[in-house]
């Protein structure tokens, strides 16, 4: 998994690449190999009506951000962001881990080799290779470059070691959120390297435009032999434990460069292993790191570090497939990276290189039209201002707010943002991965019923919620609330206080953003701007109901855990008198404003003529990582079942007899 700490940038993030590369010797004899037969193709030959519309309608989003990006003075366009999953990963069905890796698909799968290719799905292969094509095109036309990002060396199927047995390995998957161990393949051996090297030629010669790979390990289904890192330990194949770990990466590396040497292309690399939390194991020691570094040629860069001096390597950056932004799944938010500007992250301006080679630059957008089209417009608002200080940035920022509502309004819409990037700063406590993204998506806060004895609902009362749970270690664990990929980071009473205390300070910002959105609403010049501006309000409205949820989730699994853990029996009979008990009420209460606050973002949905939550667009779109289209109904379905189980509670408590 990735932890991200990051607002999704509306700001394009802009990163420098040094042109300088050793150039190492081709060797004449080798060719590209032509793609396979069963892996070529293009959008053409996608016959599912269904994706030839989705891949339709996502090229011309790609082709806008391209446009927009060169407008803004980029080189490079990232190709790989928002390609379809690779579902035919998810094997065996109902493991949930492949979720974390089927977004990012290895090009050794996608570009398959002979001896890969009985082993991989080649109609999703011919379906991506169609839909990358089409993106150079694209590039080429505009006269821009590729930037390439995938998690490497990443698993491929048991079928394919059971097949070849000596490329075997180590253990990558994460043993408490997948419920099959899952094995990458050994790049000590010739044989992978081989393979790599073909994939490598391959994916260039279908996609020549490509200049620079950006590749994350050691997470998400992907890691090296014997890095302590390893979520399952330090462990794989034997034969090479004793290889030192800088042979071993650097092998890897320089192998995928001269293979794009070989096809005529010079690229650069950059490897970087998961940033460690506190309670994680670093990839590699310094010593290594550093050991690494100086077997790598300039071009070749590993954790920010260029070979073969270890200069900080100014790297185009990956984007990430998986950080969606503390407000996800909200959509729609036209809001600008205030942080960005305030923090002063000009230093990440590029800078010519000192020997003259050209600047690289890149500029990723979101996806979402009218909101790339703002990300553009900020852009070019505010790029003059961006090696001054915060003060004048800010200033930048505000004359651009007046451009976007008219000078009676810029100190509404430049508080309104101000407030959000306050919003997302305060949840940063609470990320353990997006809060939000994980606890109302990949285990379903929003549609999940909080009931008092969660194993008595039936199967099929728990279908709707329960096949899209990211939890694989069983169903205790998938009926507490607050187990989110087998952590619980939100678990007792205390950690109960802490978040009501950060929703309590995060939830006053943003309803201070909706009065001064309705601001600017209400004296809106015409019908058109009156309804943008409601809309991004029901867009933040959504975003308070899904805190509020949060706050309820995990303060009512701390309460159910307390009484549970006293284990007083209710009386059966209790004399006249008796009181509600605050445990009894504290749980009653927040079961009902459970209800409520559903029913009222029920309502938002309802009556929006625009999304305002990022929802698939059919149910077969429905995944781990992304609500359905029926999300309405799911609601509906959350509120019947609480209401169905008031009764319950006197299982627990004595029933009040004043």
């Amino acid at each position: 998994m990735i932890f991200s700490r990051r607002f999704p940038l509306c700001l394009a993030l802009l990163f420098s690449l040094s042109a300088t590369a050793v150039v190492f010797a081709a060797d004449a004899k080798k060719t590209v190999p032509a793609m396979p037969a069963a892996a070529a193709g293009s959008l053409a030959g996608v016959t599912d009506a269904a994706n030839e519309k989705m891949d339709a309608d996502d090229l011309a989003v790609f082709e806008r951000k391209a446009e927009l990006a060169k407008r803004l003075g980029a080189t490079h366009v990232p190709i790989t962001d928002g390609l379809p999953v690779a579902k035919w990963q998810f094997d065996p069905p109902g493991d949930p881990y492949p979720a974390w890796f089927i977004q990012r698909p290895d090009f050794l799968k996608l570009f398959p080799p002979a001896e890969v290719q009985p082993y991989v799905d080649m109609d999703y292969g011919r379906r991506i290779v169609g839909i990358l094509e089409a993106r150079c095109k694209i590039l080429r036309r505009l006269g821009l470059k590729a930037h390439w990002g995938s998690n490497i060396p990443q698993v491929l199927p048991e079928a394919f070691f059971t097949a070849y047995p000596e490329l075997r390995g180590p253990r990558v998957d994460q043993p408490n959120r997948s419920r099959t161990a899952r094995f990458s393949p050994c790049v000590d051996r010739p044989e992978t390297l081989r393979l790599y090297a073909e994939a490598m030629k391959s994916l260039l010669a279908h996609c020549p435009e490509i200049e620079s790979f950006a590749f994350l390990t050691q997470d998400s289904g992907s890691g090296f032999c014997w890095v302590p890192a390893l979520y399952p330990g330090l462990n794989g194949n034997s034969d090479c434990k004793d290889r030192p770990m800088a042979d071993r990466i650097s092998s890897f590396l320089i192998a995928l460069k001269n293979a794009a040497k070989d096809s005529g292309h010079d690229v650069e690399i950059s490897l970087n292993p998961i940033i460690p939390r506190q309670w994680m194991i670093p990839s590699f020691s310094p010593e290594q790191l550093g050991d690494i570094v100086r077997r790598l040629p300039r071009g070749i860069a590993v954790q920010g570090r260029e070979g073969p001096d270890g200069r900080a390597y100014q790297r185009l950056g990956s984007s990430d497939a998986y950080a969606r932004g503390a407000f996800y799944p909200v959509v729609g938010l036209v809001i600008p990276d205030v942080r960005w500007l305030r923090s002063g992250h000009s230093a990440a301006i590029p800078q010519p290189e000192a020997d003259g080679a050209p600047m690289r630059r890149l500029i990723s957008l979101r996806p979402e039209e009218s909101v790339m089209e703002f990300d553009a417009r900020v852009y070019e608002a505010t790029k003059g201002s961006l090696r001054g200080n915060s003060v004048e940035r800010l200033a930048a920022l505000r004359v651009f707010a007046a451009s976007e509502v008219g000078e009676a309004h810029a100190d509404d819409l430049l508080e309104v943002w101000l407030l959000l990037d306050d919003a997302d700063r305060g949840l940063e406590a609470l990320n353990f991965g997006d809060m939000l993204q994980f606890g109302h998506v990949l285990n379903r806060w929003v549609i999940r019923p909080m009931v008092p004895f969660p194993a008595e609902l039936t199967p099929e009362e728990k279908q709707y919620y329960r096949q899209f749970l990211f939890q694989a270690k069983g169903e205790e664990q998938a009926d507490n609330l607050i187990d989110i990929q087998a952590m619980r980071m939100y678990e007792g009473y205390g950690a109960r206080l802490l978040f009501q205390r950060v929703i309590e300070t995060v939830v006053p910002s943003v309803e201070g953003a909706i009065k001064r959105t309705h601001k600017i609403r209400d004296t809106a010049a015409d019908d058109a701007s009156r309804a943008r501006w409601d809309l991004f309000s029901m867009r933040l409205e959504a975003l308070v109901c899904l805190l509020h949820s949060a706050d309820h989730m995990v303060a009512y699994q701390a309460q159910l855990d307390r009484v549970t853990a006293l284990a007083v029996p209710p009386e059966p009979n209790p004399p006249l008198g008796t009181q509600n008990s605050w445990d009894r009420n504290d749980m009653l209460q927040l079961a009902r404003e459970e209800i409520d606050n559903t029913a009222h973002l029920l309502r938002l949905l309802q009556g929006a003529s625009q999304p305002i939550l990022d929802l698939a667009s059919t149910a077969d779109g429905e995944t781990i990582m992304r609500l359905g289209p029926d999300l309405p109904a799911q609601l509906k379905r959350k509120i019947d079942l609480m209401n169905a189980h008031w009764q319950d509670y006197d299982r627990l408590f004595t029933a009040p007899n004043p």
